[in-house]
């Protein structure tokens, strides 16, 4: 059951005339957990790719020290591995 799902079933819950106060108490607490519990899976979430981004950083600063140093051997190659990389992480590629 998706997150928006499980929370508008918590919400009809809470609000509806047929509840009980126990089954109200139960439900606010439910949806506390689950709003908790998204905002953690939201946070992991951005941390690894704010991980994923820092080492693509690292990465082409490696490349612009090769072309600064006219170590140009690989740097096309490294490019296109990095461009790979990033078109993977961005879930697109090129299909041509």
């Amino acid at each position: 059951m998706s997150y928006q799902t499980e929370l508008n079933r918590l919400q009809s819950i809470i609000t509806a005339d047929s509840s009980t106060d126990e089954q109200r108490e139960a439900a606010r607490e439910a949806k506390s957990i689950l709003i908790d519990n998204r905002i953690d899976d939201l946070l992991k979430e951005f941390e690894d790719r704010t991980e994923q981004y820092n080492a693509l950083i690292e990465r082409l600063k490696g490349v612009v020290d090769k072309i600064s140093a006219n170590q140009l051997t690989g740097v096309i190659d490294g490019m296109n591995d990095v461009v790979k990389d990033v078109q993977a992480a961005a879930g697109t590629g090129d299909n041509g």
